[in-house]
């Protein structure tokens, strides 16, 4: 049975405009499924959890953005029998575009009756005290985080959508956020034991995938099933400096800075002196000072494309 969970809108709209064009489709092909519409945040969390909690063979679609895709995630329950697709109608599709997942309803329709395969991703996970969150695709703290934090109640957003121009959101809520930044003290703890001391960092971001922030490829070899997280670390530098510096972000060509640091680990710790903001692909966890990040022994079902 296939189970669709809808973020009617995601995008002002675009969230059910492809709804209605992939419905057609299944009801056009006489194929079986069910589907639930998101209300208000956390509607799919809920939703997932009492379809996934019932012991059946199922796949599980969100359609939406990628913080739909997000609090299905955290809703599923039963990671052995559920398997997930996700149709992409957002704003950054960082997942989808992580994955080269296909967008037209049509060629969604086709790969989830015939899978070219169904991958075993690694899920991470963000925690504080005893409260944590999962994530498919990245996590960060700290400058990512902040933009995150606005742009999910950006008024802006919301209007630039209508004219598929929501990234143009991000780009003016990281201008701001470039003139408010400051610097912060940070210690990062790799699995390895190892303690790094930083006088001031910007931020510091843990990616399951390439990119974040609707293309921004902070670690541009992580994968998704490597069963290792990327860690990128920016150090305080000047703002003109990292004005000009993060756009380079979306070819990777950052990386040959010297403020910017990348790791490799399963799980890593990072303490601030005061709490800064967290995201889990996109959502907000809140305002953290002492976080702990790593892989969760169980691994999702995806259908996707091949990976080359």
């Amino acid at each position: 049975m296939y189970y669709f969970i809808v973020n009617p809108k995601a995008s002002s709209g675009r969230g059910m405009k492809k709804w209605k064009r992939l419905a057609a489709l299944l009801d056009k092909h006489q194929i079986p499924y069910k589907v639930s519409f998101t209300k208000q945040a956390g509607s799919a969390i809920e939703y997932a959890r009492s379809i996934t909690s019932r012991g059946e063979n199922l796949t599980l679609v969100a359609v939406g953005g990628d913080g739909t895709a997000n609090e299905v995630l955290n809703g599923i329950r039963d990671f052995v029998h559920t398997t997930f697709a996700y149709v992409p109608a957002g704003s950054g599709n960082d997942l989808a575009r992580s994955l080269n997942l296909p967008t037209d309803p049509e060629a969604v329709l086709r790969l989830l009756l015939h899978p070219q395969a169904v991958r075993s991703l690694n899920i991470g996970c963000a925690q504080s005290g005893h409260v944590s969150r999962r994530f498919l695709v990245n996590s960060g703290i700290g400058f990512d985080a902040a933009v995150c934090h606005e742009a999910l109640n950006s008024r802006m957003k919301k209007f630039l959508n209508r004219f598929h121009l929501g990234k143009l959101t991000y780009l003016g809520i990281a201008l701001k956020q470039i003139i408010l930044l400051k610097g912060v003290q940070a210690n990062l703890i790799l699995d390895s034991g190892h303690e790094i001391s930083f006088p001031k960092i910007f931020f510091c971001i843990f990616m399951n995938g390439k990119y974040a922030g609707g293309g921004l490829k902070f670690c541009p070899d992580s994968l998704p099933d490597d069963d290792l997280l990327d860690v990128c670390l920016v150090e305080q530098v000047s703002k003109l400096k990292f004005l000009r510096v993060l756009p380079s972000a979306f070819s990777g060509k950052h990386t040959g800075i010297k403020e910017v640091h990348l790791y490799r680990c399963r799980r890593a710790h990072i303490k601030t002196p005061r709490p800064l903001a967290v995201h889990t692909d996109g959502e907000s966890f809140h305002f953290q000072n002492d976080l702990t990040l790593f892989l969760l022994d169980s691994r999702l079902k995806m259908i996707a494309p091949k990976s080359n």
